[in-house]
């Protein structure tokens, strides 16, 4: 009997490590293929696909295992985060708090203290835990809060010693991987943003794509400004790819001293 007890709790421990193994090859190719590497806003796709592995590599470990399940848990919990930040340059604090929620479920699910009563509360809790985490992603979706960076290279190249006019750059990472597309938002005086205009190469359109007014940050502009002007690059579209090479669609806001420029760089 003890025999087979060993031989049962040894196949067991087999199986937690193959699923931490499937569960860390699903949570990568959903993180790449489906979020990072696919036209998704960066900082909506890091967060959650490093909040997607801790959470089931964790979890995948910590319920199979036949005993010592939280300090599996918090084993994996602990390593995984680290593995992940260092070589796969996910956010560490996503990955951390995603392998927390697993930790948390498993010390509940497998505590003689559990009832019918602390289901609910619970479930409640974890509601509310999904809320506030899905809160956080939209927030991060329509870049709130907006924080200024620094001048795009081809930019700051563009501009040269009259890049100090700029007054703030915000620069939304619209993803992608072979093709990659930018949304930058400039505020300057109307003589720079024309400087922007000449030295890219962009010239006066009176067409709009669509597209460009449902763009995600909350400060992008949803129709043309009064006064407002829109320059491109000859061979830009908007509806579709387009040849290789970086182009650029600009709407100038006049009032506001601001310029919207959607960047694609096709490979």
């Amino acid at each position: 009997m003890k025999g087979a007890s060993f031989i049962r709790e040894l196949l067991l421990w087999f199986l937690a490590a193959g699923a931490v193994v499937a569960a860390f090859f699903a949570a990568l190719y959903f993180g790449l293929f489906v979020l990072i590497l696919s036209p998704f806003p960066r900082d909506l796709a890091e967060p959650t696909a490093g909040f997607t592995m801790g959470l089931l590599v964790v979890f995948a470990g910590a319920f199979l295992a036949p005993r010592w399940r939280l300090i599996i848990g918090i084993i994996l919990l602990v390593a995984n985060a680290i593995f992940v930040a260092t070589f796969l340059k996910l956010q560490f604090l996503s990955t951390l708090v995603g392998g927390i929620v697993a930790v948390v479920f498993i010390g509940w699910w497998f505590s003689s203290k559990r009832t019918r009563g602390s289901i609910k509360k619970f479930g409640l809790g974890v509601g509310i835990a999904l809320f506030v985490f899905s809160g956080v992603v939209y927030a991060r979706f329509v870049d709130i809060p907006a924080i200024p960076k620094g001048l795009n290279s081809e930019l700051a190249y563009a501009l040269g010693t009259n890049a100090s006019q700029v007054h703030a750059f915000y620069c939304y990472d619209q993803g992608g991987f072979i093709d990659h597309e930018w949304l930058w938002r400039i505020d300057a005086p109307p003589e720079t943003i024309a400087l922007v205009v000449s030295r890219l190469e962009m010239r006066s359109t009176n067409t709009v794509p669509q597209s460009f007014w449902k763009m995600p940050p909350y400060y992008w502009p949803r129709s043309m400004p009064s006064g407002g002007e829109a320059f491109q690059n000859s061979l830009f579209t908007g509806d579709k790819r387009g040849p290789d090479g970086t182009y650029h669609f600009l709407v100038h806001d006049k009032i506001q001293n601001r310029a919207f420029v959607w960047v694609k760089d096709n490979f």
